[in-house]
């Protein structure tokens, strides 16, 4: 039975050649032709050529027999991608001689494992042929048989997936993960099924990043992440970084990303607004995608494939050269006819040239060898005329031109191109590049006529540029090429809504809800719903309508209780019933739940506040929804996104206008912030009419009323105790005298029988009240402005006055400051002086202290040397010489003394030894006195001169006249008692005592 079990395992790899028989294949068919008879049974795997492997379709009988002569025809599941080809060979696999060795050790063997082996076999065989159902039940009793087979229990996790039983395959898988840590396979379809049930997304993600841990390096678990992340539009941004890390494993394993990867990398960017990447990636997988296909698209001179010649479309078209020069005829003023040298069958009119290698136009005329194009040609100017600064005039040469022809490549014939060139052209619309991407999508119809997303987007085109005509055309072209497409229904519906024709609507839905299609069904009710709801004024159906809407929105809830849509809509139900709160609640909840995704329960939440009386709430709920549609760049309705952000900005006018009526009941001081309401309402007003682009004549009346009422707040304002201001009141009546006449106007039209959807009693009764405000705002402006006028002499004269004080004080603040400036200039004048006295006192103090130096110094000499006995009492040591330099020193002290401009002292006798001062007192002498005036000052000086210790005795004081004596005095504390009272001359002055000197010559 094992032996049997591995010779199982062997044939179901091998591939078995068909020999005998060649096969012929057509581009773009599933129907192979044989040379010969081929016997093969439907869902048998086989393989055509090296690399394109299928499974036999069954044709109803369920089972094909070709031994006859026209056996040699049978139909694949899958459709050749490639060329026509013929001669092919074809390989098979020998599954019935896999069942025969797995049922033989089936039952050769009472051994569960080997028994279980056999089945999995089994089990894989219906599986690879698409035979669910059989290959479920083998996994199970292989399953049953030996449950730690992790092989057989995840493919019965693969056929639970198949049968949609995702809950219980989950379960399987668990069991194979716990079994069999490592299984990556195992972990990824786990967290597959996680993110597709949305139960448990962080448990999804962490089962995927488990496999990706497992095998790093593997880029087909990054890019199953990337897959699971792009769910969910949130996640578009790390789903775009995973993709990109998937394509950088791959570069690095020098694999190349396929088409698919690299187009879902544009779809991401190009939902994330990055519409540059996004071409890029859409241009590698076009490569991409020719490569695997192994497709040679290449464009040709006769053949023009598809009417694609945007610039924009440069992928599927080129230029080709026909081999044709042309010259430009310089006598045509226009610059416009060229002329061939020989004929060329490759050209047309219509066709787009080339003429060199920049310039490129339309052929509008072919009149033999000349052409004539649409653009006019201006030669590049030449380098030399560039230096010389005549870079903009024309080059007078003609030369040569290679002719150039536009053709398209053939790509879009590629199958799988189609999704591309689809995904670019939406990239187109969302780029604003409309004409491109009406052009792409027509030639994708033309190309393939069955493609009805193009009609789908060619139809919204229309209805956005607001040709409902052409909208209309195109969902018929669709309805006829796939009648009973819910999509194409669904669009048909939605354009009768946006032109408001409730009963064709109403049919479309009804409809679309009798194909009890899941997804449709929910939207096909919220939409009746929806007309319900909107077909409340109908008379005596207000109740009933009421009614219809909420139980279509009950309907869907019952049925899905996270569908957003239908909450706000049953929210809405409770609104329109007055229920508030509970309203107030529901659009809370589904902010919640949407995220603000639905920016209509933004507006009905304004509205709940609105009514509320909670005002500024209330705005910012509009400010919101306006600043979310702005972000979409799509409109809430079929109506423009003007005219949508037009009827908001309404809203937002009229809240702030019930805002300033609410304020103006207060009829006192509070109410002053209700001018500024008006002014709010009145811009926002202007804000809506310039956005709205047609003539709506209610704006225009509640701009007039918005006017009105500003005016009478104004005129109020003296009442209530609130200040106002003669351009206020101006103001209020430049707004009165714009809007009577407008009023009277729509009046006018009203009586002429033209549609004002306005009474005429409200614009007889604003007339008659504007006309009463505009004479009273007269009056009230004259008040403002004699008041004004008076305020503003009064406010000069109290200029006047204050700048006069302010002259005065000024003059004060100077005549201080020159008396501070003369009382320290005195200040310092008296410390200069003192610092003068100082500077004597100092310099008497230093002499003084240098004679009693030399006196001590001859005392020491003379008590050392031989005294003469003639002058015991005299200095010994002094010098013999010390006459001639007392004689010197006289003469200089005299000069000092002349010099100076003093008088001679008389009285020559030395003053007695003095302490000098210790103290400041002493030095500087008493300074509380420094304030007094001058006068004052100048006897302190004399006095405190006067009782200044006496100054040390000057040269002249020591010396007489006669300076050349040899006579020298005697200190007075050396004297004795008889030279202190001692001779004197005639005059009574005392005489010098002479010191009597050895002359050399006596000796």
């Amino acid at each position: 039975a094992m032996v049997q079990n591995h010779l199982a395992n062997y044939y179901f790899n091998k591939w078995t050649p068909v020999t005998g028989v060649t096969v012929k294949m057509e581009g773009g068919s599933n129907v192979v032709v044989g040379s010969g008879p081929i016997n093969l049974d439907a869902g048998e795997r086989i393989r055509i050529g090296y690399d394109f492997e299928t499974n036999i379709e069954d044709d109803g009988d369920g089972d094909i027999d070709m031994m006859d002569d026209d056996s040699n025809t049978f139909k694949i599941k899958d459709t050749w991608k490639e060329e026509s080809t013929e001669g092919l060979k074809m390989w098979k696999k020998d599954y019935d001689r896999v069942i025969a060795l797995a049922k033989g050790a089936l039952s050769s063997t009472t051994v569960q494992g080997i028994q279980a082996e056999s089945l999995y076999i089994l089990a894989r065989v219906h599986h690879v042929r698409d035979e669910m159902e059989k290959a479920n039940t083998f996994y199970e009793r292989a399953c049953k048989l030996a449950p730690d087979l992790s092989p057989a229990r995840f493919g019965l996790a693969q056929t639970l997936i198949w049968d949609e039983t995702y809950d219980e395959a989950a379960g399987h898988l668990q069991l194979v993960v716990g079994k069999s840590p490592s299984a990556t396979d195992a972990h990824a379809t786990l967290g597959l099924l996680g993110v597709k049930s949305g139960k448990d997304r962080k448990g999804a993600f962490s089962n995927i990043k488990k496999a990706i841990d497992l095998d790093p390096a593997n880029a087909d678990l990054v890019l199953l992440e990337a897959l699971a992340l792009q769910q969910q539009e949130s996640d578009y941004p790390l789903a775009l970084e995973r993709y990109q890390k998937a394509v950088e494993l791959m570069d690095t394993q020098g694999e190349s990303p396929s088409w698919t990867v690299l187009t879902n990398m544009g779809v991401l960017c190009h939902e994330t607004k990055k519409h540059d990447e996004a071409f890029s990636c859409y241009e590698k997988a076009m490569v991409a995608l020719e490569k695997d296909e192994d497709a040679a698209v290449k464009a040709s001179l006769d053949n023009e494939h598809d009417s694609i010649h945007h610039k924009d479309n440069n992928l599927f078209w080129e230029y080709l050269d026909t081999g044709v020069v042309c010259t430009q005829i310089l006598s045509d003023e226009s610059k416009l006819t060229w002329v061939l040298q020989e004929e060329c069958s490759h050209i047309k009119v219509g066709d787009h040239v080339q003429l060199g290698d920049v310039f490129s136009s339309e052929i509008e005329e072919i009149n033999g060898t000349e052409l004539k194009l649409k653009d006019k040609h201006v030669a590049p100017a030449s380098e030399e005329a560039k230096e010389d600064g005549e870079g903009d005039k024309e080059e007078p040469a003609n030369p040569k031109m290679k002719l150039a022809v536009k053709r398209t490549n053939g790509r879009l014939g590629i199958y799988s191109a189609i999704s591309i060139a689809f995904n670019l052209a939406r990239l187109h619309e969302a780029a604003a590049r409309t004409v491109a991407a009406v052009e792409l999508h027509k030639a994708i119809v033309k190309r393939h006529p069955s493609y009805v997303n193009s009609y789908l987007r060619l139809a919204c085109i229309a209805r956005d540029c607001g040709s409902l005509a052409n909208c209309s055309e195109w969902l018929k072209s669709a309805c006829a090429v796939a009648p009973g497409n819910p999509e194409v229904l669904t669009l048909v519906g939605n354009l009768h809504l946006s032109l408001c024709d409730w009963k064709p609507a109403q049919s479309v839905f009804n409809q679309l809800l009798e194909q009890k299609i899941p997804n449709v069904e929910a939207y096909s009710m919220l939409c009746l719903g929806n007309v319900y709801f909107n077909n409340l004024k109908t008379p005596d159906r207000y109740a009933k309508h009421l009614q219809y809407a909420a139980d279509y929105y009950r309907r869907i809830l019952y049925k899905d209780n996270a569908n957003a849509f239908a909450a706000n809509g049953l929210g809405t139900v409770m609104a329109e019933k007055a229920d508030l709160p509970r309203a107030k609640e529901i659009f809370n909840q589904v902010r919640e739940i949407s995220g603000d995704s639905i920016p209509d329960a933004l507006l009905n939440l304004g509205h709940i506040y609105l009514a509320l009386s909670k005002h500024p709430e209330a705005l910012q709920m509009y400010h919101s929804y306006m600043e979310r549609t702005r972000t979409s760049a799509a409109p809430t309705s079929s109506k423009s996104q003007d005219e949508d952000e037009a009827e908001i900005l309404l809203y937002i006018a009229f809240a702030y206008f019930d805002w300033a009526r609410q304020t103006e009941a207060c009829n006192n001081a509070k109410a002053g912030p209700a001018d500024g309401h008006y002014k709010k309402c009145i811009e926002f007003i202007e804000m809506a009419l310039k956005k709205s682009k047609r003539e709506n004549i209610v704006l225009r009346y509640d701009w007039c009323m918005a006017k009105l009422a500003g005016a009478n707040c104004v005129l109020q304002k003296l009442t209530r105790g609130i200040r106002r201001t003669a351009q206020e009141v101006k103001d209020a009546l430049d707004g009165l005298q714009q809007s009577l006449p407008k009023v009277q106007m729509m009046l006018q039209w009203k009586q002429e029988g033209k549609k004002v959807p306005v009474s005429s009693t409200l614009m007889n009764t604003f007339i008659t009240q504007c006309k009463a405000n505009i004479e009273s705002a007269k009056s009230h402006l004259s008040e403002e402005i004699k008041k004004e006028t008076e305020a503003s002499e009064l406010r000069e004269l109290q200029k006047m006055e204050a700048m006069e004080k302010s002259k005065l004080k000024e003059l004060a603040q100077l005549e201080a400051q020159e008396r501070a400036a003369q009382e320290q200039e005195e200040i310092e004048k008296k410390a200069s002086m003192k610092m003068q006295k100082v500077g004597a006192l100092l310099e008497a103090w230093e002499n003084e202290q240098n004679m009693s130096q030399q006196v001590s110094e001859k005392k020491g000499k003379r008590s050392k040397g031989q005294a003469n006995p003639q002058a015991e009492d005299e200095d010994d040591g002094v010098d013999p010489n010390a006459t001639l330099f007392d004689e010197d020193s006289d003469e200089d002290e005299n000069a000092n003394d002349n010099n100076n401009g003093e008088n001679e002292i008389e009285n020559e006798t030395p003053a007695p030894d003095s302490q000098p001062p210790q103290t400041e007192k002493d030095l500087f002498g008493d300074s509380e006195g420094e304030d007094d005036d001058e006068d004052n000052d100048d006897d302190k000086v004399v006095k405190e001169a006067e009782s200044a210790p006496a100054v040390a005795p000057s040269g002249k004081e020591l010396f007489d006249e006669d300076s050349s004596s040899d006579e020298e005095l005697v200190p007075a504390n050396k004297r004795g008692k008889d030279d202190v009272g001692g001779d004197k001359d005639e005059d009574g002055a005392p005489q010098k005592k002479r010191r009597v000197e050895e002359d050399s010559d006596s000796e």
